[in-house]
Parts: structure tokens; C-alpha cells; sequence
């Protein structure tokens, strides 16, 4: 189950909390869909990520997040296109 979204899904991809080109390689890390993992890193910065959105609570705070977790639990599919905001956070 993805840490995020909280869908089943068959495969999984590692995310840093702390990214790993802010010192995050041995830090903590999140199972998450590749949905999920795309558009988090599509919609904020690295150094967003690292300062404000370093937990998997966090990010599901996050207005923009809450948003698109409301979206993607209600989708059938397991793939999705991402698109990348026009000002990430």
C-alpha cells in the first residue's frame, strides 16, 4: 500500500524525506506509489521537500497534496500523467 495515497498498488519506488541531494541518502524514507512519488516531486522543490514537507504526515497536510490525494482516491487506474506546476513550492 502506498504511504501516501493509501492505494494498493503492485510496485513501489523509495522516496527520500529528506532528498537525498539535501543529505538524505541515509535518511528516512516512504514507499510510495510512482503516482504519488512523481507528483510530489513535480509540484515542490528539493528544497521545499527537505525544509517543510520532510514526513509522510506533512505532506498529507499539505493543501496541494490534500488536493490531489482527494483526486487520486477516487481514480480506478494505476497509471497517471504527471504534469509538473507551473510554480513548484
Amino acid at each position: 500500500m502506498c504511504e501516501l495515497c493509501e492505494r494498493a498498488v503492485e510496485r513501489f519506488t523509495v522516496h527520500h524525506l529528506v532528498p537525498r541531494a539535501r543529505g538524505g541518502n541515509h535518511g528516512p524514507t516512504a514507499l510510495l506509489c510512482p503516482t504519488c512519488h512523481r507528483q510530489v516531486h513535480a509540484m515542490f522543490s528539493v528544497t521545499t521537500l527537505a525544509e517543510e514537507l520532510y514526513s509522510v504526515g506533512l505532506l498529507r497536510t499539505n493543501p496541494r497534496v490534500a488536493d490531489f490525494l482527494r483526486w487520486m482516491r477516487k481514480q480506478r487506474g494505476t497509471r497517471f500523467q504527471v504534469r509538473r506546476a507551473k510554480e513548484r513550492g
